[in-house]
């Protein structure tokens, strides 16, 4: 990797994050937070990769902390006016703040490296994490739709969960970013303002 990449750097994903990116999604700690939740078959996944590396509406970003693969961002729908957007940590020891910066880095560079007018994002009800991180953002909650009956528990019960459908508007990022950057702990504000975005050619 370059040595220009910072303490908190994303890179384009290539085929040497295949293995680790595919036990990530397979982690039961991210798959109860998906929409879909089975396991993923070694041959789905580089179907998956295949068909990102090849689709011009989709990015997949990996998040490294000192050049350590600790997480996903992806975006989705990205030629259009309002893109969408997820992420995920894959690994548990990480920095304390980790998502708030995963958050920060998502409307930074849409803000920065797009002609978006908009992020919009999805959050299953029981993924409560999200939803504090979403609400700190002060991201605008649209609208909540049925999610349907999921097992949650390990005796197998079913629980009836929902989807909340979160939009930022780009102006408003542009417009209160510095005032959110203020409402975060110190270490955090200092990972936030280390982010950057390493293109193919600069690694």
């Amino acid at each position: 990797m370059s040595s220009t990449a910072s303490e908190h750097c994303f890179i384009p994903i290539n085929a040497s994050h295949l293995s680790i990116v595919w036990h990530w999604r397979n982690s039961d700690r991210v798959r109860a937070n998906m929409h879909y939740d089975k396991l993923i078959t070694w041959e789905e996944h580089k179907d998956w990769f295949d068909a990102l590396l090849h689709d011009p509406n989709r990015e997949c970003w990996i998040y490294c902390q000192h050049a350590r693969p600790i997480g996903v961002l992806n975006f989705s729908e990205t030629q259009q006016q309002v893109i969408q957007w997820g992420c995920y940590l894959g690994e548990v020891n990480c920095a304390p703040g980790s998502g708030l910066i995963l958050e920060w880095a998502a409307l930074e560079y849409a803000a920065q490296n797009t002609n978006c007018i908009g992020l919009d994002a999805q959050v299953l009800s029981f993924n409560t994490a999200a939803l504090k991180l979403h609400k700190l953002f002060n991201y605008t909650l649209i609208k909540i739709e049925s999610g349907g009956m999921r097992i949650r528990n390990e005796q197998s019960e079913l629980e009836q969960f929902d989807i909340h459908f979160f939009h930022y508007a780009m102006h408003k990022w542009r417009q209160h970013r510095d005032k959110v950057l203020t409402t975060l702990p110190k270490p955090i504000q200092r990972g936030c303002q280390q982010v950057t975005f390493l293109s193919k050619e600069q690694m």
